[in-house]
């Protein structure tokens, strides 16, 4: 899977009002955290989702993530040194992604805490209710942030690694395997779209390149459509293997391929075809053979 260097993330950008929240939910919470620390601890032990994941964690463990969180975070609200926290949540958002947790799991733990902490707000409620009311914006405005923080980098690391499994398949599904020295099969199953014509090509010269190859056969009998468009893409990759000096033979056309393709008028111009796989190997191997000075042109369609 290809790995993404995370860049340095944009600064939150606070209104003045938030931020005397954020400092004075700071306080109430730094007072209070190992409480509710405690309480949230013991709601994510009934969550089937991640009651697996603490009892594999060393208690010493849970402690020092829980300091570690507290540091970042009083960094970021009193010293308003923000790129630990988001690096942070950034590297939450990518982990659980890979893990499969699913981001619903996440709101459970928010609500876990948004119920630990109010619980305790109730009391400075009753000695100051406009402190206890700015507190609790507070706690709101850092909870957005971080569950949209955290949000962001879970999507982009799903979409990465859908981006990663797609090229996978089409990497696997357009195998090169060889036959002997010199010669090549290519066989192609599944839809050709303008993405995969191009790694098809780039799978081809390179193979042309790194194997010394003089022929190659490309299948496509696992093709179910062949329009203008696709026979353009089969038709410039034959012609950039030439190019490098490779003669390539195409099989597998089926003759409702065929029928289409006469009918749409497309044509696969410069490219040398033949009904089966057996029978492009037999044609390659009759121009490998060939001596050198009177050795066929790869240019010749048929």
């Amino acid at each position: 899977m290809t790995t993404r260097k995370v860049p340095e993330l944009p600064e939150p950008s606070f209104a003045p009002d938030e931020l005397v929240a954020l400092r004075e939910y700071w306080a109430f919470y730094e007072a209070n955290a190992e409480a509710i620390q405690l309480d949230v601890l013991h709601a994510c032990e009934q969550m089937p989702e991640w009651a697996p994941l603490l009892k594999s964690m060393k208690p010493e463990q849970i402690e020092a993530q829980n300091r570690r969180s507290l540091e970042i975070q009083r960094s970021a609200i009193l010293d308003n040194r923000w790129q630990p926290y988001l690096a942070d949540l950034h590297a939450q958002g990518s982990q659980y992604a890979k893990g499969g947790v699913k981001f619903a799991s996440w709101f459970q733990i928010i609500a876990a805490f948004r119920s630990a902490t109010r619980h305790r707000l109730l009391e400075l409620a009753r000695a100051d209710l406009k402190r206890a009311t700015i507190v609790g914006d507070g706690m709101n405005v850092l909870l957005d942030f971080a569950m949209a923080s955290l949000g962001e980098a879970y999507l982009e690391t799903k979409e990465q690694i859908i981006h990663d499994q797609q090229e996978a398949i089409r990497e696997i599904s357009t195998p090169v395997l060889q036959v002997r020295e010199q010669l090549l099969i290519i066989p192609v199953v599944g839809l050709v779209d303008t993405h995969r014509a191009r790694l098809l090509t780039e799978g081809l010269l390179r193979a042309i390149r790194d194997r010394r190859a003089k022929g190659v056969v490309m299948d496509i009998t696992g093709v179910p459509i062949v329009d203008s468009k696709v026979a353009n893409h089969l038709a410039q990759a034959c012609e950039a293997a030439r190019l490098m000096g490779a003669l390539v033979v195409m099989t597998g056309i089926s003759p409702h391929i065929a029928q289409t393709l006469v009918t749409i008028g497309a044509q696969l111009r410069g490219v040398r075809t033949v009904g089966d796989l057996q029978g492009g190997i037999e044609e390659v191997e009759r121009f490998l053979a060939q001596p050198v000075d009177s050795e066929e042109t790869p240019t010749r369609g048929g």
